[in-house]
């Protein structure tokens, strides 16, 4: 997802996101349930335009790889003292076997407990059926025009405040929605179309399907429902490309949503196939700048500019970017993040740089070592890999975005783009809608590179900070070289880094360059030949690595 952040200087929505706090480490153990494996959820949901009260019907398959009778699944509960008709969460009504019998079950701790005959290694159906008005995760609410709009927001682990599922990131499966709506309001969700039909009644209604066949997250498991304009911008490799807007928003929102259809081409190009059956990107009621809910991306409805704006074009290829980095080859863990956020971060950019040149490339990347430097200095000992956060949102900062975009950046430079696009590629061959950790990113970078990166990753995701390096530069006339006294002042640990200096003239043409340096020590002093004296010396003249420069005299 996209926060709402100084980074697209039209964003100035407060980000407000009221998840619980939830320990990184040991999330797993906390929230997954290890020998349990949905495998689909048919999520059937009915919504009212007099009440904020929605009913719900869910049939799970799943197996056990044990002989366990217990199994549970996340739904915030109704307190059980609470007697007020507006009151928060969902009571469970009843559930059901697959053979139509009833199963005993008890809702405790936002969970509900099913009793089931023993059946290890076999697929098991249940269906939960429930009621009640959801606090978050569902956004029952009314958009900037006063029309009243329905939009799932599940990120982090929301989607237990309207629907029974495994709330954690690594426990995929594939589902579909069934809506029952206002007939006015069009209705979208993951996957594939299916149909919409009338509902017989006094009062106007349509039932909507959409269907899922590919394994998401129940991150990006979502409904949206509104007053839409759709328009069909064109397909990619047989996938339809959509918008959908608030009727008057439409002309304008049109207009800005256009590029999907080139970053979708673009990402198929150089990753690799996508996994979905569409791309819809959807004005909505989101809390964020944007959220990669798969092949159907919600955005904040402020975003809306109406013409061509590369803050919006950026944001579209950040969204799109997660289709296959944290949708499709998912973090297998919270502490993962950057596998989604620092790879959608990076990849936004080389999009841009893609349509734009290199220019622009660097001027967002001068951007984003910005905000490292200024969070940073407000949290010295943070990491980009980091199992420490008290709450999930923490995470949303610029160590897992654009730290973790410039680790790519620098394994980039530092491999080649040749190298560079067959590890992306293999990576994601190999974790296509599948989970992933960055030992599996590293080990496959290594096969396909035939270099060892270890030191490289550990350094600039498991070290805080990044090098502070104070330098000065003479010249030798008798020896004709540049002496260069380098040495690096941060307080965080020391970084071993390439360095390259550039000699230009007092027209700030370049005249010479040093071959590529390596600095592998606190201090180091090198001499670089040089025929003449340079008017300048430019220290990382290509932005290739992540760090403060700070000229002595300067």
């Amino acid at each position: 997802m996209t926060r709402l952040h100084s980074t697209f200087a039209l964003f100035l929505v407060l980000f407000s996101l009221h998840s619980h706090a939830q320990r990184t480490a040991g999330y797993a153990a906390r929230y997954a349930q290890p020998g349990v494996d949905v495998l689909n959820y048919d999520f059937s949901l009915t919504l009212s335009d007099s009440t904020n009260r929605i009913s719900g019907e869910t049939r799970i398959r799943f197996t056990r790889a044990d002989d366990r009778q217990t199994v549970w699944f996340d739904l915030i509960s109704q307190k059980a003292d609470s007697t007020r008709p507006d009151a928060t969460g969902m009571r469970v009504r009843r559930v059901t076997l697959a053979n139509g019998k009833a199963a005993p079950f008890s809702q405790r701790n936002d969970r509900v407990f099913v009793n089931l005959p023993a059946a290890p290694n076999q697929p098991t159906e249940l269906t939960i059926q429930y009621a009640g008005i959801p606090e978050r995760g569902l956004i029952i609410s009314r958009n900037k025009f006063g029309d009243r709009t329905f939009f799932g927001d599940n990120w982090p682990n929301n989607a237990r405040h309207y629907l029974p599922v495994v709330d954690y990131l690594a426990d995929k499966a594939t589902c579909s929605f069934t809506v029952n709506a206002p007939a006015e309001y069009r209705v979208i969700a993951n996957g594939k179309f299916i149909s919409e039909t009338p509902v017989p009644g006094k009062t106007p209604r349509k039932l909507t399907r959409w269907q899922e066949s590919t394994p998401i997250p129940t991150k990006v498991m979502v409904i949206g429902a509104a007053r839409f304009d759709v328009d069909e911008v064109g397909a990619v490799a047989g996938v339809p490309v959509q918008s959908w807007l608030y009727p008057r928003d439409s002309q304008k929102g049109f207009v800005d949503y256009r590029p999907a259809k080139a970053i979708l081409e673009y990402f198929s190009n150089q990753i690799g196939p996508y996994s979905y059956e569409k791309l819809a990107n959807v004005e909505s009621t989101t809390v964020f700048g944007g959220m990669e809910n798969a092949s159907c991306i919600f955005y904040n409805e402020k975003v809306i500019v109406g013409r061509p704006d590369s803050d919006v074009e950026a944001l579209l290829a950040h969204e799109i970017a997660h289709q296959w980095f944290g949708n499709s080859a998912t973090e297998a863990d919270w502490s993962q993040l950057w596998l989604s956020e620092g790879f959608a971060t990076y990849f936004s950019a080389l999009y841009l740089e893609h349509a734009y040149g290199k220019d622009t490339l660097n001027a967002v990347l001068n951007q984003n070592k910005g905000q490292i430097f200024r969070f940073t200095a407000a949290k010295p000992k943070g990491t980009v890999i980091d199992s420490t956060a008290t709450n999930l949102n923490d995470l949303l900062n610029p160590n897992s975005y654009q730290k973790g975009g410039w680790v790519l950046h620098m394994l980039r430079c530092e491999l080649g783009d040749d190298l560079f696009w067959k590890g992306i590629r293999a990576y994601y061959a190999a974790y296509q809608n599948r989970n992933a950790r960055t030992s599996d990113l590293v080990a496959i970078i290594e096969q396909t590179s035939g270099r060892k990166l270890g030191a490289f990753f550990q350094q600039w995701l498991n070290q805080p900070g990044y090098p502070e390096v104070v330098w000065g530069s003479n010249y030798d006339a008798g020896k004709q070289s540049v002496v260069i006294d380098v040495r690096q002042a941060q307080r965080t640990g020391f970084f071993t880094i390439p360095l390259v200096f550039s000699f230009r003239d007092a027209s700030g043409r370049e005249i010479a360059r040093s071959p590529r340096l390596t600095m592998n020590k606190q201090t180091q002093t090198f001499t670089v030949p040089a025929g003449t004296r340079p008017a300048t010396v430019v220290i990382n003249p290509d932005n290739t690595v992540l760090m403060r420069a700070i000229e002595m005299g300067k």
